[in-house]
């Protein structure tokens, strides 16, 4: 069983006093990474800007590889500028997505849920818990580009 919880430098400068944990999170081996992505333009190859920082924590170290089942090219470390994953884990990480088979964390705390695989490029994710109940549009159009609701992405590497 996997505790899934923000890192410590992000819960101490939460103001939200139920940010200080989050449930936890029973995942099967979420290190595998590909996906039915729908055949678009392909998104420009990950620089050395899009690089996570070595050590990360709960979720974000079992998405941070990916997943290569197929359809599930969706879990990863997604941000909206690829400078940004340089903070991934730290209390100043803003504008990302952290996405396993499970779980889903914009911010301290996660919501959960059983995860589809792609069809056609497209998922909807539904989740719950910690960071309420949502609904998540998601459309692959390559590997290292990811839009969620409406919003593009960029794949962080490690």
């Amino acid at each position: 069983m996997l505790n899934v919880t923000a890192p410590p430098s992000v819960v101490e400068e939460s103001s939200s006093s139920e940010a200080a944990a989050m449930p936890s999170s029973s995942e099967a081996a979420a290190s595998e990474a590909s996906s039915s992505v729908a055949p678009v333009a392909a998104a420009a190859p990950a620089t050395a800007a899009a690089k996570l920082p070595a050590n990360l924590f709960g979720d974000s170290a079992i998405a941070a590889p990916g997943s290569k089942t197929d359809g599930f090219g969706y879990v990863g470390i997604w941000v909206k500028d690829p400078a940004a994953c340089a903070g991934i884990d730290t209390a100043s990480a803003a504008d990302f997505a952290i996405i396993t088979i499970g779980t889903y964390r914009t911010g301290p705390l996660a919501s959960y849920g059983n995860f589809p695989a792609l069809k056609d490029g497209k998922a909807t994710l539904n989740a719950g818990g910690g960071a309420g109940s949502q609904t998540i549009a998601l459309e692959q159009s390559s590997p290292d580009a990811l839009t969620i609701d409406g919003t593009a992405m960029v794949r962080c590497t490690q």
